[in-house]
């Protein structure tokens, strides 16, 4: 009887531990399905997708000169006030005047003498031409006179030289603007001694001017690759940022690309052309320039935030039909604002893990929650058309 009993509690015992054991792979497995982590995916697809890129700029006149003193001697008179428009040929610095043209007179006075000169022996040379056929004259004599006549027509020649010297530096008395512009602060006042090349003010145009940017060789076969910088390209807009963020009201366009690559910093400088008759744009002025193709192409585009990366590539998380992580590695174009273009790696309809990425590896099942309702976002106010510049500005001198 007592050898029943103990069979007995064994078989409970056995029992137990077997519903024990079951009950704990219930309660793991049930563990295992809670603890599957959860994802939100967002579908890749096609999307209207413009060329965007944005480069440091500076400011940059047309025309920008330095007028500096040609001639030595007392400034007279200024006629501008600093800050002013100028135009083409106005007389902007006035030189005492009297000491050149004292000098014009005295030039015009040895060239008279000079004629005078060579006029006596040309009728001395004449004659001596005519005493020869009679063979009254010696033909040293015939050849002194031909010397003479010579070293008198030089003498005229210098002479007209002198008095075209001294001309030339009677009219750089008048300092005049060479081109219309904006001129700057005068270094000297009337009654101050001028040495030559004696720097006087300096002069800008500013309508139109330029911008100048520099691009790197990557960006630079990225926009051709896009037929941005073809020749007559209507559809690139080239656009101002302003230091304040705002947009510059007119629009430029593309007028010349360097043609060789700067060594120290391997870009390549652009310059674009700008209207600018409010003078609001100012030479030596950083601004930032904003290159648009206004030809949108379809292209797969995702958020930013689904965009993993790696030593050696980029990459993001896909969702298969079997709900498993897939690592799949891509190659990525220019930012849309959050979103990012995908040139390679994904197709439309991928569903790409956009949250709860730190949780994930590839080949492990995860759930998928609904992504979040996107609120309905603010009516943006309407851009500022932006005028295009009308022609394309001289080569700058």
């Amino acid at each position: 009887m007592l050898k029943n009993r103990s069979l007995s509690f064994f078989a409970c015992a056995v029992a137990s531990v077997l519903m024990l054991n079951g009950c704990l792979k219930k309660k793991d497995a049930a563990v295992q399905v809670v603890q599957k982590p959860h994802v939100t995916v967002e579908k890749a697809g096609y999307k209207a997708y413009t060329e965007r890129f944005s480069f440091p700029g500076r400011v940059d006149a047309v025309n920008s000169v330095t007028l500096k003193a040609r001639v030595a001697g007392f400034l007279k008179d200024r006629l501008f006030e600093e800050g002013d428009i100028v135009k083409k040929g106005q007389i902007l610095f006035v030189l005492e005047r009297e000491p050149f043209e004292a000098k014009v007179a005295e030039a015009a006075a040895n060239l008279a003498k000079a004629e005078a000169d060579a006029k006596n022996t040309k009728l001395d040379l004449d004659r001596a031409l005519e005493l020869r056929k009679t063979g009254n004259i010696s033909q040293s004599t015939v050849d002194t006179r031909e010397a003479q006549n010579s070293i008198a027509k030089g003498a005229v020649a210098q002479a007209q030289a002198a008095l075209k010297l001294a001309k030339l530096d009677l009219s750089y008395t008048d300092i005049k603007a060479p081109f219309t512009g904006k001129i700057g602060l005068s270094a000297y006042s009337a009654g101050e001694y001028l040495s030559v090349n004696s720097t006087l003010a300096t002069m800008v145009s500013y309508d139109p001017i330029y911008v100048l940017f520099s691009v790197s060789e990557r960006e630079l076969l990225a926009m051709q690759n896009a037929g941005m910088l073809k020749s007559g390209n209507d559809n690139l807009a080239v656009s101002l940022i302003m230091a304040d963020s705002s947009v510059y009201r007119y629009g430029g366009q593309i007028n010349f690309t360097d043609v060789i690559v700067d060594d120290s910093t391997d870009t390549v400088k652009l310059r674009a052309v700008f209207p600018n008759p409010s003078k609001q744009l100012v030479s030596g002025q950083f601004v930032s320039v904003l290159l648009e193709y206004e030809a949108p192409e379809e292209k797969v585009v995702i958020s930013q935030a689904a965009l993993m990366s790696s030593a050696t590539s980029k990459y993001v998380y896909v969702v298969d039909a079997q709900n498993k992580v897939v690592n799949k590695p891509v190659a990525v174009g220019a930012e849309q604002g959050k979103d990012i273009v995908v040139t390679d790696g994904l197709e439309a309809g991928d569903r790409v893990i956009v949250s709860g990425l730190q949780k994930v590896r590839p080949g492990q099942e995860v759930v998928i929650d609904a992504a979040p309702k996107k609120q309905a976002a603010a009516p943006e106010k309407a851009p500022v058309k932006k005028e295009r510049a009308k022609a394309v500005a001289p080569a700058k001198k």
